[in-house]
């Protein structure tokens, strides 16, 4: 009889511990404003951001999900446009694409702060005076910000 309680015991702590761990993680359906559903684990112990494909992006792109009123950017541009003579237009661009930089740094926030200049991606115009141009939104309004270099910009949204 005791030999028969040592045999039960750790498959009765086995058995505790899988209930109990099975438990603790559960798995959340939440359906989306473009009718998109997703599974969202949930746990005590971790918690994930949140993908999703959207209908309307490209194919296979994954978008994060973000608070209504928070910022999400759309575009950004640093540099300056040259009256230079040499082309059908009478002047050249030079641009760097920063929205990656500023991706990293403010989408999904409700205010951010960023120093103009060449460490955003680089320096497309050397010696020149420039600017960052950036498009954002803020749930379903579309603002813009400019900056010159060296200044702070500001993104918020209320």
């Amino acid at each position: 009889m005791i030999r028969l309680y040592w045999k039960i015991i750790p498959l009765v702590l086995v058995l505790s511990v899988l209930i109990l761990a099975t438990s603790l993680c559960a798995e959340m359906r939440i359906t989306l404003k473009d009718g998109k559903v997703i599974d969202v684990p949930v746990s005590e112990d971790s918690v994930e951001s949140i993908s999703y494909v959207n209908a309307k992006a490209a194919d296979n792109e994954v978008q994060p999900v973000f608070a209504k009123d928070s910022i999400r950017i759309e575009s950004a541009k640093y540099g300056n446009v040259s009256f230079e003579l040499g082309n059908e237009l009478g002047y050249k661009q030079y641009f760097c694409d920063a929205k990656g930089a500023l991706v990293e740094l403010c989408d999904g926030k409700k205010a951010c702060r960023i120093i103009v200049g060449s460490k955003i991606c680089g320096d497309p115009y050397p010696g020149k005076g420039k600017y960052l141009y950036v498009e954002y939104s803020c749930g379903d309004k579309l603002k813009r910000a400019k900056n010159t270099q060296t200044e702070i910009m500001k993104l918020k949204c209320p």
